[in-house]
């Protein structure tokens, strides 16, 4: 009877074995390119979170299908049309950047797969679309905390810096423009830049000239650590913010040297202020594994996987499994009814008609020798 007993568990075990399937997610992300930075932290984040949840309750596991974007638009739609034709993908985390993001929000509703992007800030990513949710704030509200914080020091009149080839620098800047004025501050200039340029002497005269009490630049790292050094070269003096696009303090010290040091950014996350008990042990994990404390890329890249991971867990079922297309809406409806779900910046409830979080907070932080300080916490 005992042996009978054994024999039939081990036909148990094995047949559970055998039935467990291997579950996909896409990760796109920008691994080489101008920021390729910002994704390589992205990606740690989300591996550091997958180690961590990849199990499924009936045995599955999650599997990370990686694609690299490059930072080029049609690398990412490629990239994103590869993914989403995948039979076993049931949804993709990523891309990170506006621009990259508009790119494929098309190719999510014809293919009405889930997607979740965890630092495309721009709003309109997020607008007629059911499929892309977003795992941070938007630009309307980081252009607001900035406005408000210059406007709170006395920072009156100020030059507007953005890069006119990027969805997030230009929505950005208007976000800010709008806020500014509305609290009573002069915008005495707005400048462009195109990416990927290296001379701002131009624009650098014409600031020089206005002699403005503040400097607004929602522009990537690799052209801010260029322009910044030219600005301080040049003498201007005026403190300088920035948004989440600059938030990599060691590459603006390298582009920027001295120049970077003050410089401020608004941001989603500080290692220094861990929000959750999840976001605790998620920082003291990443610092053991990489040696460093884990970016605001880091974090909402494990955000969104977490997102991704919740919504999975609920919806694997045979009968999902079975269907393709019922998994991924079933997957869809639970990451954008998702409520209160512990995370690394914080707890994440999402409004299902926006896709946006709600009640996202940002953070200010002051780059100190090219490292980062915190400076205040703004709730919305």
């Amino acid at each position: 009877m005992k042996k009978g007993l054994l024999l039939l568990g081990l036909s148990a075990f094995a047949a559970t074995a055998l039935m467990a399937a291997e579950i996909k997610v896409g990760i796109l992300q920008p691994l080489t390119g101008p920021i390729a930075s910002f994704g390589q932290k992205t990606l740690d984040g989300i591996k550091l979170v997958h180690e961590k949840y990849n199990k499924l309750p009936n045995g599955d596991t999650i599997k990370l299908v990686i694609v690299d974007n490059q930072f080029d638009k049609i690398q990412t739609v490629n990239g994103y049309n590869r993914l989403a034709s995948d039979d076993k993908v049931v949804a993709i985390e990523g891309p990170l950047a506006s621009s990259m993001a508009l790119s494929i929000k098309r190719f999510a509703n014809d293919t009405k797969t889930p997607t979740v992007t965890q630092i495309a800030t721009n709003p309109r990513v997020t607008k007629n679309t059911k499929y892309i949710t977003r795992a941070c704030f938007t630009d309307d509200f980081q252009g607001t905390v900035a406005a408000k914080y210059a406007l709170k020091h006395h920072l009156n009149n100020a030059v507007v810096v953005f890069d006119m080839k990027q969805d997030y620098s230009v929505g950005l800047a208007k976000a800010f423009q709008k806020a500014y004025k509305k609290g009573g501050g002069k915008i005495l200039k707005v400048l462009y830049i195109n990416s990927g340029d290296k001379d701002f002497n131009a624009q650098v005269a014409q600031i020089k000239r206005l002699n403005p009490k503040f400097i607004y630049t929602p522009i990537y790292a690799p052209e801010e650590g260029l322009f910044l050094r030219q600005l301080r070269a040049a003498g201007v003096k005026a403190p300088v913010m920035g948004g989440d696009g600059i938030a990599d303090p060691g590459l603006l010290k390298k582009l920027a040297g001295s120049a970077a040091n003050g410089v401020m950014y608004t941001d989603h996350f500080d290692a220094a202020k861990a929000p959750t008990p999840l976001s605790a042990q998620f920082i003291k994990d990443f610092k053991a594994k990489y040696g460093r404390l884990p970016s605001a890329f880091a974090a909402t890249g494990a955000d969104g996987y977490l997102l991704i991971y919740n919504a999975v867990k609920q919806c694997d079922t045979n009968a999902n499994k079975a269907d393709l297309a019922k998994f991924k809406a079933c997957v869809n409806n639970a990451i954008r009814h998702t409520k209160n779900l512990e995370a690394v910046t914080g707890y994440l409830t999402i409004d299902p008609n926006t896709g946006n979080p709600i009640n996202k907070p940002a953070v200010i932080e002051k780059i100190v020798d090219g490292k980062t300080e915190f400076v205040e916490l703004v709730k919305p």
